[in-house]
């Protein structure tokens, strides 16, 4: 979101009857009057707010950042993908509703594991793909959490960031989902100084120390352990340490290796993509490919072909745009292509998924549920190198 969060907001732009079904198990609003409370009035609402304990306060403040956050269309999107990979089918009834606020606030209300979920707080808190990494090969099994994990948890991402001057304060939430916890840490950042308007009407320098976010989601009967936490590779493998420490008294497994990727198979015009009936994938095919040519390997060319046309063909294309044609483009190295997979499932919306691979390590397949089939079938296709 472009503006700052504002809680009023949120209050203005939400209906009363999600107002209500989230607010009344408070005390504090017991004796609020929701039957005459005007649409919009949220003088009434934030007027309450302060009566709240502390820990109610941090949680309805957390819960509501994010509905801030997620209250444009791409935050509508990312609830909507969400909702698939929990088996919710969310698209239709968000799509009926009048603006992103109340969506939001409809999946916080009727379904609070979606704010939770991995793609969503990657969003909420602008975490980059780079920052998610997952493990598996922990102890199965259901874990107990308790205050003293908790404490000692705290203080493991204290020591990490140590040598930094951060993280000197940190608080710990903890949520469970189907079995699924969530860890959400919040270690103070360096120290920072904004001017602000002081209770006199002067312009002044206030000095604050913001958080940062760290997330851990333990999947016991799985033995998986993700991260999202910004940092790079070294600071990934410091924290899954630590977390593997606090939790199973034990170093964490290690990195999975990097996948390695060939495309000189998609040279082949006919090269099959063979898929089982099962994963419902009625169309692969090629749509863009940067090459390197032989005779100077400083030239270099891209070529795309519509995306929406399923009979536009890369290969007709290089056969019309490369002099020596499909020979040409035996020669030459393809440093990258774009594939698209057509997803059709019955009673089911059609899922198209577009995804790049370049050489000789990075894809940009993710973890959704489509992106998962795919990655079983690159070695199978022969463009991961096994």
């Amino acid at each position: 979101m472009s503006q700052p969060y504002n809680p009023r907001v949120v209050v203005e732009k939400t209906p009363n009857v999600l107002l209500r079904r989230f607010l009344s198990p408070y005390k504090a609003f017991s004796d609020l009057d929701w039957k005459t409370l005007a649409e919009n009035d949220a003088e009434p609402i934030l007027q309450r707010l302060p009566a709240l304990d502390e820990a109610d306060r941090h949680y309805i403040g957390v819960r509501w950042r994010q509905v801030h956050a997620l209250a444009d269309s791409m935050g509508t999107a990312v609830l909507s993908e969400a909702g698939r990979d929990c088996q919710l089918d969310v698209a239709d009834r968000l799509a009926a509703m009048k603006n992103a606020y109340e969506r939001a606030f409809w999946c916080l209300v009727e379904h609070p594991r979606l704010l939770d979920h991995q793609r969503v707080y990657a969003y909420t808190y602008s975490l980059p793909r780079t920052s998610r990494e997952t493990r598996v090969g922990f102890p199965e099994g259901k874990v107990d959490v308790t205050e003293a994990f908790i404490d000692d948890l705290r203080e493991h991402i204290k020591e990490v960031y140590k040598d930094e001057e951060r993280a000197h304060m940190c608080r710990v939430d903890h949520r469970e989902h189907d079995g699924v916890h969530v860890f959400h840490a919040y270690p103070s950042d360096y120290l920072d100084e904004i001017d602000s308007y002081g209770p006199d009407g002067q312009l002044t320098t206030v000095s604050i120390m913001p958080p940062f976010h760290i997330v851990y989601y333990l999947d016991g009967p799985a033995g998986k352990v993700s991260l999202l936490a910004k940092g790079g590779a070294g600071k990934h493998e410091e924290l899954f340490k630590r977390f593997s420490i606090a939790a199973f008294g034990a170093p964490p497994p290690p990195r999975a290796a990097k996948k390695t990727y060939d495309l000189r198979v998609l040279k082949d015009p006919k090269h099959e993509f063979r898929r089982k009936p099962t994963d419902h994938i009625a169309l692969v095919r090629v749509i863009a490919l940067r090459l390197q040519f032989h005779e100077q390997w400083q030239h270099r060319g891209l070529f795309e072909v519509d995306p929406d046309d399923p009979h536009d063909s890369i290969y007709d294309l290089l056969r019309a745009k490369l002099a020596g044609g499909l020979r040409e483009l035996a020669r030459s190295k393809i440093l990258s292509a774009v594939l698209q997979a057509v997803f059709r499932a019955p009673g089911q919306r059609e899922k198209v998924v577009s995804f790049k691979i370049s050489v000789p390590r990075w894809c940009d397949l993710d973890d959704d549920p489509e992106d998962r089939i795919l990655w079983q079938y690159l070695p199978a296709w022969g463009l991961e190198v096994v």
